[in-house]
């Protein structure tokens, strides 16, 4: 059974933008009898372009057409138009809409005609928005596709933008949820941009040691609690003043404020699980509200360290308890982190984000950032 045809108007305005450039359109439409189907303004520099879909009488086409034409005429702005009668397509169930979201530092046009390639193959784009923010061009599809064929346009959009450092997500488009998320990340070189343990470390005279272990624990002579103890072993009778001095050299990764505000604001919480230190990052974290901070704490006694941890490791495996923990009546669970010891709490999270990470850790994650700006997260996790 086919639609019934409805006898429309498409109109198209361009030119140069001055003040509302819908104005003049509208103006020459308002004495005519029409329902608005349809309407979208785009801005870009200097310049717009108007779309305006009608449902309209076709006794009114002749008049509206010169009214039109006196508006190019006039040399404001450029209108093309074209009347029919058209018969919108049925809604085929059997297809659901998808918004594949790409981030990347720059996307070119060749970028474009080989997604499109790929897309066109698994489905049809039914609309693209491409924007650009301070570090990251954010190119939006929304795409009709067979559910069955889902997973192949995942792997071959995944595959391409792995291979040049483009970040992608699929999700439903229409996909209903509260955004009540529980987003934890790690610390270190995730939410800020250094790593403490390095900077204690060059304090207290003992940089190049601290590296050696590191280092050893890179090749998988230890394993990450091994590693750390190794390590706060040698602040052994070290000034414990160094955790001030820590803390004012570490700082925020760029767009980490912003994360926190739209996952709070949309009703979500945000913690910190890191294989660091309250010592340090605690104050430092305080005037960002979060919901958890987990860390290891230095065994300190008459201002000294005495080289040891005071209660259990953070390590890997505590990691991925703390989300199970903080992500208990959540509707989604998201990790982000950057190291194989962010593993298994990427692997229990409902999406793993491996930012500006290792290739262990890329290998795991269901999304990679490869810019350095966690506002990056957002429209790949649908916000």
């Amino acid at each position: 059974m086919s639609a019934p045809s409805k006898f429309t108007g498409l109109i198209l305005a361009s030119g140069i933008l001055a003040d509302d450039p819908t104005v003049l359109v509208l103006e020459a439409l308002a004495p005519f009898s029409a329902s608005v189907l349809t309407s979208e303004l785009m801005v870009v520099r200097d310049r717009f372009i108007y779309s305006l879909l009608i449902e309209m009488s076709p006794d009114h086409q002749e008049a509206i057409a010169e009214d039109l034409e006196k508006i190019t005429a006039a040399g404001a702005i450029d209108v093309a138009y074209e009347f029919t009668a058209f018969a919108p397509a049925l809604t085929d169930t059997s297809r659901t809409q998808h918004l594949v979201t790409l981030l990347a530092g720059k996307i070119s046009p060749s970028h474009l005609f080989d997604l499109h390639s790929i897309i066109n193959k698994h489905g049809a784009i039914r609309d693209l928005s491409i924007q650009t923010s301070r570090s990251s061009t954010i190119a939006s599809y929304v795409i009709d596709s067979l559910p069955t064929d889902l997973t192949p346009l995942s792997e071959a959009i995944n595959d391409y933008a792995d291979l040049h450092n483009i970040s992608s997500s699929i999700m439903p488009k229409n996909q209903k949820r509260s955004l009540a998320d529980a987003v934890l990340l790690d610390m270190d070189s995730t939410f800020i941009n250094e790593e403490v343990i390095d900077i204690l470390a060059d304090l207290a005279g003992v940089g190049s040691l601290v590296s050696a272990i590191t280092e050893r624990a890179m090749q998988g002579e230890l394993d990450f609690a091994q590693a750390l103890t190794e390590r706060v072993a040698l602040f052994t009778g070290k000034s414990a003043s160094i955790l001030d001095q820590a803390r004012v050299k570490i700082t925020l990764t760029p767009g980490a404020k912003e994360l926190v505000t739209a996952v709070k604001a949309a009703g979500g919480r945000v913690g910190i699980v890191s294989g660091g230190f309250h010592d340090v990052i605690d104050q430092f974290l305080a005037p960002l509200d979060l919901d958890l901070i987990r860390a290891n704490r230095f065994e300190i006694v008459d201002g000294k360290f005495t080289g040891k941890l005071s209660g259990p490791i953070v390590d890997r495996a505590a990691k991925a308890k703390t989300l199970t923990e903080f992500g208990s009546g959540s509707q989604r669970t998201v990790a982000i982190g950057d190291g194989a010891n962010d593993i298994a709490m990427l692997d229990v999270a409902d999406i793993g984000i491996a930012f500006c990470a290792k290739p262990a850790l890329a290998k795991v994650a269901d999304i990679r950032i490869y810019v350095r700006d966690l506002q990056a997260v957002l429209p790949l996790i649908g916000y």
